[in-house]
């Protein structure tokens, strides 16, 4: 892994490879973030560290970047990682229907 300095453009954290990056924060929180996340193209010029970063775990503002340069690597860096209680699940805005409600 290679850490990303503050001045890296969009379109070279982007990349080819389709790996994520893995952000770290100050308190040594790790996350992987996907590139489609980042909302950045191959043409972008803007800086990587002009977006907003957030740790979702402590809500640190002083997030390190790294670039992930192999599928070893990743799957490295996710048995390091905590696990989850299970997969993701997107949230549902429709209510499960009860079973007893249509009863008297």
């Amino acid at each position: 892994m290679r850490q990303l300095p503050l001045d890296t453009p969009a379109s070279a954290a982007c990349g080819r490879s389709g790996l994520p990056l893995l952000a770290h924060c100050a308190n040594d929180h790790r996350r992987l973030m996907p590139f489609r996340l980042l909302r950045t193209h191959d043409d972008d010029s803007s800086r990587l560290y002009a977006r907003s970063f957030l740790c979702k775990a402590c809500g640190s503002r002083e997030v390190t970047l790294f670039a992930i340069e192999s599928q070893a690597q990743l799957d490295t860096v996710r048995r390091t990682m905590p696990r989850s209680d299970g997969p993701t699940q997107a949230p549902s805005n429709c209510r499960k229907r009860d079973p007893l409600a249509d009863l008297p």
